[in-house]
Parts: structure tokens; sequence; C-alpha cells
């Protein structure tokens, strides 16, 4: 069987950046959020303010559920350098 050959270092490296990004699409849903309420109370419309407010929330939690599937993408990917490296230096023979 041919051996496989992993660069650890870049799936460690890719995590960092997923996660990086997850995080910043996090903290973009919570600014959104805050934007968007602010909004929908300047209105001056209780149905319209409920509307806009509504759609904020949905719109927000949407990127918030993408942010937090793109950290624990990030995650995974780390995880798995760590464990192919941890194979390569107990298991396999050079």
């Amino acid at each position: 069987m041919p051996r496989i050959d992993v660069q650890t270092e870049s799936l460690a490296a890719g995590g960092a950046l997923q996660t990086a990004a997850g995080g910043h699409a996090l903290e973009a849903a919570g600014e959104l959020r805050a934007a968007i309420a602010e909004a929908a109370a300047a209105v001056g419309h209780a149905g319209a303010g409920g509307a806009i407010g509504g759609w904020g929330d949905s719109w927000s939690l949407s990127l918030a559920a993408l942010g937090d599937a793109t950290v624990r993408t990030g995650g995974n990917l780390t995880a798995a350098g760590h464990v192919y490296q941890q194979t390569d230096e107990s298991q396999m023979r050079r």
C-alpha cells in the first residue's frame, strides 16, 4: 500500500484560518443583529418595526449559524492535523 502523505502543517494553518473566519462571521452577526434592532426601533410603527426586526433576526441567526459551522470546521481541520501527525510519529515506519 502506498504511503499517504498529509501536510499536517497545512491542515493546522487551514484550521486556524477557518476558525478566525468563523469568529469574524459570528462577530458580524452580533453587529448586524444590533444594527437591525436599532433600525426596527427607529421605524416608529410597531408592525413595520416588528417585520424589520424579524427579518434582521433571521438574517443574523443564519450568519451566526454559518460562523459557528466555520469555526467547527476549523477545529476539525486542526484535530485532523494532530491525529495524522501523531499517527506518523507513533505508527509509521520511516
